[in-house]
């Protein structure tokens, strides 16, 4: 079973802006049967906002199959909206735990309540016993992605899955509650490994999945001999496309509609844009979607050409991720020094443009949100979302094996 999170959805704007509800939730459709089940994907530490939030959601037409706390999310917009990874070290995790034990004793009659988190930058151990706090507060479901909040962008690292069968084995199993891994999936044969290996009852993907959807298929594994047997990238970028004149953007999902879908495209591309910065631009500046299926036929165009001498006509099952392993393939440096593709990046840019330290950190967290905005100098955005909020408005939704 393949169940869907919906993108972050910040409880106090929820609560606060009606514009925003009326982006984020449809009373009146409800939630396709397609996307079903369906877990609502929260954020935020205040009770009252987060209670209405859930009881606006549950009773919508058809309602929801789950409410999630996102404890996981790592970007330093977090830290001031006082939500993500970050609300698991508040007050040494007293916040989070009094807030999962009101929303149970509220609403866990009606529908299951589960946190998403983060190994803590204190250590396994300490992790270990804040985990089991929230199963005692009431969680109905842990997902664990194993890093720490400061393991993002180029000190991404591999996803602790020794920690992540410590929790299995503490809290999980026949007596205990799912427990769902998150961290280090980039194809079938990672799932069949991780649940061999942790013993979890489920695996999530986030990023991997963002930018080869089919990714729960047998595509890109040892049993194909390595090679993509699903649609190419320039095939999902099509059927996204299609996927978004049926469910027009401006009207659900993250609420800042072109900007989401451009987002969505550039992780697709990744790829074919290292060598067409114009298609790049094409694409950070499309205002609508037939720019972006232009963009789509230019890509094309270089696949098919061979006119240029030693080329060949571009292979799919040749394909491999790009997107998702842009903090893990290591390049070499003319002096002989090892960079990250991103790591290169941020250091012209730091050259041409001379950006402070802490712009480059808000770049680096642009890059994970999946933002195309900072790749071609634009001004950093944070997706339609008001700064002091704390809003991170990525676009990114997740799913679970």
């Amino acid at each position: 079973m393949i169940a869907q999170f919906t993108p972050m959805v910040h409880a106090k704007m929820y609560h606060q802006k009606i514009s925003y509800r009326r982006k984020f939730w449809s009373h009146t459709n409800g939630t396709p049967k397609e996307d079903r089940p369906l877990i609502v994907q929260l954020c935020g530490s205040d009770k009252e906002h987060l209670l209405y939030t859930i009881n606006d959601i549950i009773h919508s037409a058809g309602g929801v199959d789950g409410i999630d706390l996102n404890c996981g999310c790592p970007q330093t917009i977090a830290k001031r909206g006082v939500y993500g990874a970050f609300l698991l070290e508040k007050d040494n995790g007293n916040v989070i735990v009094d807030v999962v034990k009101f929303l149970v004793e509220q609403v866990g009659h009606l529908i299951p309540i589960s946190v998403k988190v983060r190994i803590l930058p204190s250590g396994v151990e300490d992790s270990l016993k804040l985990y089991g706090r929230l199963v005692d507060a009431g969680a109905s479901m842990l997902t664990i992605h194993g890093r720490t909040r400061l393991q993002k962008a180029m000190k991404t690292g591999q996803s602790d899955w020794d920690a992540i069968r410590r929790v299995v084995q503490l809290y999980g199993g026949p007596s205990g509650i799912p427990i769902v891994a998150n961290g280090g999936i980039s194809n079938l044969d990672d799932v069949r490994e991780c649940l061999e290996y942790t013993g979890v009852d489920g695996i999530m993907s986030s990023e991997g999945i963002l930018e080869y959807p089919p990714l729960f298929t047998e595509t890109g594994t040892e049993a194909v001999q390595n090679q993509r047997t699903g649609p190419g990238r320039v095939q999902i970028t099509r059927d996204f496309l299609d996927i978004c004149r049926t469910y027009p953007p401006d009207e659900g999902g993250q609420g800042n509609g072109i900007k989401c879908v451009r987002g969505h495209v550039h992780r697709y591309l990744h790829e074919d844009l290292k060598a067409r910065n114009d298609v790049r631009k094409m694409i950070a500046y499309a205002q609508d979607l037939e720019t972006l299926h232009k963009a789509c036929d230019e890509i094309q165009k270089m696949h098919d050409d061979t006119s240029t001498p030693g080329s060949s006509r571009h292979v799919v099952a040749k394909e491999e991720l790009s997107w998702y392993m842009r903090h893990r393939v290591v390049e070499k440096n003319a002096d002989g020094t090892s960079m990250t593709a991103l790591e290169k990046k941020l250091a012209k840019n730091r050259e041409v443009n001379q950006f402070t330290e802490e712009q480059l950190e808000e770049m680096k967290d642009g890059e994970r949100a999946g933002s195309v905005a900072h790749i071609f100098g634009c001004s950093i955005d944070d997706g339609g979302g008001n700064g002091d909020e704390g809003y991170s408005g990525n676009g990114d939704g997740r799913q679970c094996w």
